[in-house]
């Protein structure tokens, strides 16, 4: 896929949108500046099966489908009426001024009794931002331009410093794999990040977004490399050994994880106050520690 001949920033896209949505955090709808969908029971229905809805823009659900997401509990009489309750809802919070019998702009019924959501240019959502960046940013990446690809992977991981609907409790099961998709992209765009910069010289960014993996796997080893290595460029001995010796104990008192041969090298080297390796072995050193961030 290739971007766009008209480059356009994203904050632009999400300032001209007439809805905007927001996922990572607290669930979030503006229509304008009017936010959308005040807490009652009803409501609540009517934001859940929008929150599915916009994960899965286009695609179609049948009605018993969506009635086993929101009111799995409920009587099949009972969750029928209470369903058709809640979509009627949720047609009127996001076009109050639709009239009786009219169809909606954006929730599309079969006649098979199919539903799907046409997310079309009004709207604008953080979780699909989050995938055009993301992509736009692997497009930047194969291309070699590494200044735009840490501009779109910085603006992936910018928009998910929280998590996917904070506020849904864990037993929404269905949301797990939503979740899990978008961990994984974070955690690859953070990886690329840490590479990127740290094959630049900048060693700055590179520490920052190490120190951010971690907060989200504390034994990623590329990570803790990373932070001993530039300890040690700048002869912060004490500091290394620290790092080293700490994550390595938490290796094998946490997980039962023997350390890596790359790991020990370090460790040896930390130890013996050895300079630092020639940024290109530095490199190859993270290189091969890669495929074992995730």
């Amino acid at each position: 896929m290739l971007e766009p001949l008209e480059w356009v920033h994203p904050r632009e896209r999400e300032h001209k949108a007439v809805y905007r949505a927001y996922m990572f955090g607290p669930f979030r709808v503006f229509r304008g500046d009017d936010a959308l969908g005040q807490r009652s029971q009803r409501r609540e229905k009517a934001q859940l099966l929008l929150k599915w809805f916009l994960l899965n823009p286009g695609q179609p659900r049948s009605i018993d489908e969506l009635i086993d997401l929101a009111f799995p509990a409920a009587a099949p009489d009972k969750a029928a009426s209470s369903f058709h309750v809640a979509m009627h809802c949720l047609r009127r919070m996001l076009e109050p001024d639709l009239r009786p019998g009219e169809e909606s702009s954006y929730i599309r019924r079969s006649s098979n009794n199919f539903y799907r959501f046409e997310a079309d240019d009004e709207w604008w959502t953080d979780t699909a931002e989050v995938d055009r960046l993301f992509d736009q940013g692997r497009q930047s990446d194969s291309r070699g331009d590494a200044q735009r690809a840490c501009f779109y992977y910085g603006q992936v991981v910018g928009h998910m410093n929280r998590r996917l609907l904070e506020d849904d409790s864990p037993e929404q099961h269905w949301l797990t794999p939503y979740r899990r998709r978008y961990q994984a992209l974070q955690r690859e765009a953070l990886l690329r990040l840490v590479q990127i910069h740290g094959e630049r010289g900048q060693i700055d960014e590179s520490l920052e977004y190490a120190h951010q993996m971690l907060i989200d796997d504390p034994y990623n080893e590329l990570a803790v490399i990373t932070i001993v290595e530039a300890d040690l460029a700048h002869g912060r001995l004490a500091h290394a050994r620290h790092w080293i010796s700490t994550f390595l104990d938490s290796l094998t008192r946490d997980l039962g994880i023997a350390p890596s041969h790359d790991l020990l090298t370090l460790k040896a080297r930390v130890r013996q106050d050895l300079p630092h390796p020639p940024r290109a072995e530095a490199q190859r050193h993270l290189a091969t520690t890669s495929s074992r961030a995730g």
